[in-house]
């Protein structure tokens, strides 16, 4: 297995780099371009995956071992190089990490269709390598659990969750507490993890680099009050740190604020001077060095643009009003914090969750203090024994309660931005200027200002043209939606739904807030020198496409035919002599039943005519130009 995903990367290192070091080793650039080349090459490689083709009609035998446990008592088993998404919907049993699981199921790949705007599970699953899902034919029996140590702290996190609801009575407050300190959010109600996304603080219910850095705080205050050495207390920190970070499940955040937190700590305990950010690119070389994946997980990029942030803009932010008396110096500073990890993750958050908070930096200058008082609360009650830790849950309570509260007052002035769907250049382009900014802040020079004055300008004509484009756009969208027939005209900047039959645009909203349409009440129709559109047919300069529903059932001759709520082959052409034209093309949405798409593939492969539908494909596009 290993020198399949080696040769290729190898032979061209050995071939390639080594005689051309040799060659031209006076030229450092073109050696460092090289080994970037061989970098990217391994990488690639390491990060393809064999996935095995699957009979789906057939039976296997899964001799698994669960893994990981995802929300709702959703699991990942592996057998072998594989992994499985297993959906536990239709049994109570819970199963734990370290489980030994045998049973027979169908495997079926995911579904990869998604419509526009929407979120994709199984992109999801896919960064942690999962690309099948198990159906069990035959009851799940559990024959053993093998301890090792990710079964351990698993365990020993049950037993911390557990306790908390031994001295914390407070329902509300013992889920912030288990979601803070052990990353346990499956208890986090609605309204809860809602509060926490309107004011721009939900990052304090995911353990992340913040409640790592503070319980690295926290360890090393006791052990140098304990007098131990220096030195002493830096080794003690290490096996701290990572434990911890097993103890959450190795979240990926933690994972990325341990492996900082060790390089800094080595570097103390051989007494070597460090520059933060090549700790801070040596913990990203190691992170994807073990896990290539995650360079497209949303959480490292987040994690790496906060910490980025605060070491390059920060020190500017700071020194930016002068000099400032003690007190204010300290709230400042706060607050220069926060808005520097904010600014090169608003772009993300625009992209990927299509909002941003604007004002949320005040509400974390509140509320993070208070989640840090909390979270060393609740670790002494966590680690000390019951009779002491009750001494100390009336204060994790009152400290629970001042935070919700204020979070409450807070959210009614929440500036949350929303229906944001920029484009990938745009993202692009916005990271080169804050780029070229964060150099021109460093060194002080003008072509680097002259390079964001350039990219600005860039910027500025490219959202020019995209506008320009979103408003000129002609096309009809067939959206996926299991037993609903969604249809969508996207008519220069304006949309007329001329199919649905869902009660929410819930399917369509994304699309519509993506191309900023306006909507045209239903059953209106567009007269256009290039359109016209009345009942179910529309016509426009290069097709005639029609729309067959039970209610508009009789067929007008057309270049493009699509049909929605089962209607039949029969039912629009007669058998005798097949009078009618036919379409080239026949398109079926996804209200269509098994047995229509059933009788739609015999019929279209009789007369030779392209059939497509989006049970299958996904959404379709029908571009009018």
């Amino acid at each position: 297995m290993c020198s399949g995903y080696f040769t290729l990367p190898f032979y061209l290192f050995f071939v390639l780099f080594i005689p051309a070091f040799f060659c031209i080793r006076k030229f450092k650039l073109l050696t460092d371009l090289l080994l970037l080349i061989f970098i990217f090459i391994t990488g690639f490689q390491i990060s393809s995956h064999n996935i095995p083709e699957y009979v789906q009609d057939s039976a296997y035998l899964i001799n698994s071992r669960c893994e990981e446990i995802l929300p709702r008592h959703h699991y990942i088993l592996s057998a072998g190089q594989q992994k499985f998404y297993l959906n536990n919907h239709n049994t109570d049993t819970l199963y734990h990490p370290g489980d030994s699981l045998i049973f027979c199921a169908r495997i079926i790949p995911f579904n990869t269709h998604v419509n526009p705007g929407e979120f994709s599970y199984a992109h999801y699953l896919k960064q942690k390598k999962v690309f099948c899902q198990v159906i069990p034919l035959t009851p799940v029996i559990q024959k053993g659990h093998s301890h090792d140590i990710s079964s351990f702290f698993f365990r020993l996190r049950e037993k911390f969750i557990h306790k908390t609801t031994l001295f914390i009575q407070d329902s509300t407050c013992r889920m912030l507490i288990n979601a803070l300190c052990l990353g346990y959010k499956t208890e986090l109600d609605y309204e809860l993890r809602n509060l926490f996304i309107t004011t721009g603080t939900v990052h304090l219910l995911s353990v992340s680099g913040l409640h790592t850095g503070a319980l690295y705080l926290f360890f090393l205050f006791i052990l140098k009050h304990i007098g131990l050495t220096h030195r002493k207390t830096e080794i003690l920190l290490l096996p701290l740190l990572w434990s911890y970070a097993c103890l959450t499940g190795l979240a990926p955040s933690v994972v990325r604020a341990s492996t900082i937190l060790s390089f800094i700590a080595i570097g103390k305990i051989f007494c070597r001077t460090y520059t933060p950010l090549n700790s801070l690119a040596a913990s990203a070389f190691f992170t994807l060095l073990i896990q290539p994946s995650a360079l497209y997980s949303i959480s490292f990029l987040l994690s790496y643009s906060a910490y980025t942030g605060i070491l390059v803009f920060y020190p500017f932010l700071f020194r930016l009003p002068g000099t400032l008396p003690s007190g204010i110096s300290k709230i400042y500073a706060c607050c220069c914090i926060t808005i520097a990890a904010q600014i090169p993750t608003l772009p993300l958050c625009a992209f990927y969750f299509h909002t941003v908070n604007i004002n949320g930096f005040l509400a974390n200058l509140i509320a993070v203090p208070l989640a840090t008082l909390l979270l060393y609360c609740s670790a002494c009650c966590l680690i000390f024994p019951l009779f002491i830790s009750q001494y100390f849950s009336p204060l994790c309570e009152l400290l629970c309660q001042i935070l919700i509260k204020f979070l409450q007052y807070f959210a009614p002035y929440s500036i949350n931005i929303q229906n944001l769907y920029p484009s990938p250049l745009s993202i692009v382009l916005i990271y080169g200027l804050l780029c070229v900014t964060g150099c021109y802040l460093y060194f002080r020079k003008c072509y680097w200002l002259y390079s964001g004055i350039v990219i600005c300008t860039l910027l500025l004509f490219y959202l020019s043209f995209l506008n320009f484009q979103l408003a000129s756009k002609n096309e009809i969208v067939i959206f996926h939606h299991p037993e609903q027939s969604v249809i969508l005209l996207n008519h220069n900047g304006f949309c007329l739904y001329l199919q649905n039959t869902l009660n929410s645009p819930i399917t369509s909203l994304p699309y519509i807030h993506q191309h900023k349409l306006k909507t045209i009440p239903p059953g209106t129709g567009i007269a256009d020198s290039k359109l016209f559109y009345y009942s179910n047919q529309l016509i426009y300069v290069k097709d005639t496409i029609s729309i067959l529903t039970q209610k508009y059932s009789t067929y007008y001759p057309c270049n493009i035919l699509i049909i929605s709520n089962n209607v039949l082959p029969e039912d629009v052409f007669r058998p005798s002599g097949m009078q009618t034209p036919i379409p080239p093309r026949i398109i079926l949405d996804s209200s269509n039943n098994t047995y229509s798409l059933e009788k739609w593939k015999l019929f279209c492969q009789q007369y030779q005519i392209i059939l497509q539908n989006t049970t299958e494909n996904g959404f379709i596009r029908l571009s009018l130009k």
